[in-house]
This record gives structure tokens, sequence and C-alpha cells, in this order.
């Protein structure tokens, strides 16, 4: 979690998008200054920890969204899902201020079902998520993919985050605002906001995108934590929590045709 940190200024919301690369990187330095940064004592980041990375002589905030190899996967703070790039150890400059790694269980028992980690696909390793065990086999569902590209896999080609199997809680009801990015002719990455979608404790839904709120009903799997969307603007829709970032997700629907990355708002 990021706390506020007395005397600097504060940091938004990850969530909220940036309008600039140059909005991003100074608001970076107002925060941070010459303040030195906290590492982790065992030199390991983990996946969702919220650091400050050195990208060309510029800093930035990002969460670390995978590890490969000893290198670390981060996406961009206030950027859309695609903006993710591969650093070396030494590029992740320390945790953000104020932000407090949680502690993770000790990996002491077997995968199952739930269980978030990377997966090996294509012969690179990629967040994923377990919904379903049968044997030896581990049926796994990719961070940001289709539930048509789950597959099963032998523990071979998994490994755990490090510190152990972790599980991000599941969607809970509330409102989602949901949006796109294009980035225009002079290089600024621009948010298309997309609407809302709320989702309500007894399993209905509503688009706010319209005059009219476009109503539905949703289904949670209780392995993949995906739901899934029947009537209303959403129908054959399929919104997926996104690894270890809880209160976000991606979405997918026939009538958008692309797709958007929702965050709670409320």
């Amino acid at each position: 979690m990021l706390l506020s940190v007395a005397g600097a200024q504060p940091l938004r919301d990850p969530a909220l998008p940036y309008g600039s690369w140059g909005e991003a990187a100074r608001e970076t330095e107002a925060a941070i200054g010459a303040r030195p940064l906290t590492r982790p004592q065992d030199g390991q980041y983990r996946v969702g920890d919220a650091v400050i990375i050195d990208d060309g002589g510029k800093r930035y905030r990002a969460h670390v969204t995978a590890i490969d190899g000893g290198r670390y996967r981060i996406h961009y703070d206030g950027f859309g899902p695609d903006w993710t790039r591969l650093f070396d150890a030494a590029a992740l400059l320390g945790y953000q201020p104020g932000y407090q790694p949680a502690a993770r269980p000790a990996a002491t028992r077997a995968f199952q079902v739930g269980d978030e980690l990377e997966a090996q696909q294509n012969g690179r390793w990629s967040p994923a998520r377990i919904v379903a065990v049968k044997g030896g086999q581990y049926r796994v569902h990719y961070d940001g993919q289709p539930s048509s590209r789950d597959e099963w896999v032998p523990a071979a080609r998994l490994r755990s985050l490090p510190g152990g199997p972790v599980q991000t809680p599941r969607l809970a009801a509330g409102k989602y605002a949901c949006t796109t990015q294009t980035m225009n002719s002079g290089g600024t990455i621009e948010f298309q906001p997309k609407g809302a979608v709320v989702l309500a404790a007894n399993g209905t839904y509503q688009y706010l995108g319209f005059k009219t709120p476009s109503p539905g009903t949703y289904r949670a799997d209780a392995a993949s934590r995906a739901l899934s969307f029947r009537g209303g603007h959403l129908d054959g829709g399929e919104a997926t929590p996104i690894v270890q970032r809880p209160g976000r997700f991606y979405l997918t629907a026939p009538s958008i045709g692309e797709r958007w990355t929702c965050t709670v708002t409320k």
C-alpha cells in the first residue's frame, strides 16, 4: 500500500492517468527530490511492488508485474496496460515513497486453484492464475488474455511469484471507471473514458455510458474469478481481474470490440 509522506508532494493514485511522460516525470521528481529510497532487504522485488525506475535518466513511478530471468517487467503508473517494459534490477531505484511491501507467505504447499504465479507460455514467463487442477496438470488463465487461451500445463511450466503462492482478492461490488488509451501525433498519451460499470452484490450490473443506464446480470467464475455478462451493453463480455492489481480488471465484449481497463472508484 501507499502512504502519504510528510513534507513531500503527495503521489496521485497510480490508476489515475497522466497526460504526458513529462507530467509523470515532473510529479515523480517533486515527490522524491533528493530523498533516499528504501530497497528490499533481501534485494528482491516482488510482483505488485510500487517502485521508482530510472528510464534514460528520468525517474518514473511503476509497479512490478512479472519477473523474468532476473529482470523485472514493470508497468508505468498512470498509463495504459500496454505500457510495460523489462528492466535490469539496477534500473529499479527503490520503493515509491510511503509504500509498504506486504508480507508474503512462504511457499510451503503445492499450487492450488486461485493461486497467482507465472506460467511459461510460448517460451516466456507470463502472469497467470490457476483455474483448475487435475492430477499433475494445472489449467491456467493468462493475465489480460481471453479465457479461450486457457491451457493445461505441467508443474514444470509454473513458478511461484517471489515469496510463494499469492491470491489477489476477488472483484467486489462497486463502480469501476473504464478507459482506453491512444498516442496522438505529438507523442502525448491520451486516455479515452469509456464510461463505467457498476457491479451490484446481487449479481446485476449497469453500464453507465449512455443517456440511460444499460442493465444486465453477471456471473463470477469461482476458479478464474472472471465475470461473464448477460444482457445489456456488455452481453457476452468478460471481466478478468488483473493479477496482483486489486480492484482492476480487463474488460472485453462483442459490443465494444476492444479491451478496456477498469478501475474501482468507490
